[in-house]
């Protein structure tokens, strides 16, 4: 069994701040397991999916609205399923951004240290 260091101790103690951190990334094995790529790659695959389910469910949220027929508490559901599914649609788009900026930002980090 392979034991992995991520960092050493050092005379700052844990003053060592984000050197520290690059160097304990970089020190990492590359086992052919999930690499920062695969896991962006499945991340932004998992989003991907999320966000056509939330487009699924605001055109459901249409199809309702448009079969309610006037009746204010058909019309009330269905616009709150609209807007709900909006919500997370903005929520995945943020998510995707926010996954993909902290990817880059450790990848980065990554090479810099080499």
């Amino acid at each position: 069994m392979k034991e992995v260091l991520i960092a050493e101790e050092s005379s700052k103690g844990l003053g060592g701040g984000m050197s520290d951190v690059k160097d304990a990334i970089s020190n990492l094995p590359n086992s052919g397991g999930v690499t920062s790529g695969n896991l962006t790659n499945i991340l932004n695959w998992v989003l991907g999916m999320a966000g056509i389910v939330a487009v699924g469910v605001i055109i459901y949220g249409g199809i309702k609205y448009i079969t309610a027929q006037g009746q204010p508490d058909k019309t009330k559901q269905a616009s709150q399923i609209i807007a709900y599914a909006l919500i997370g649609l903005i929520v995945v788009a943020l998510a995707l951004a926010i996954t993909n900026f902290v990817m880059a930002t450790i990848g980065e980090s990554a090479k810099g240290s080499s």
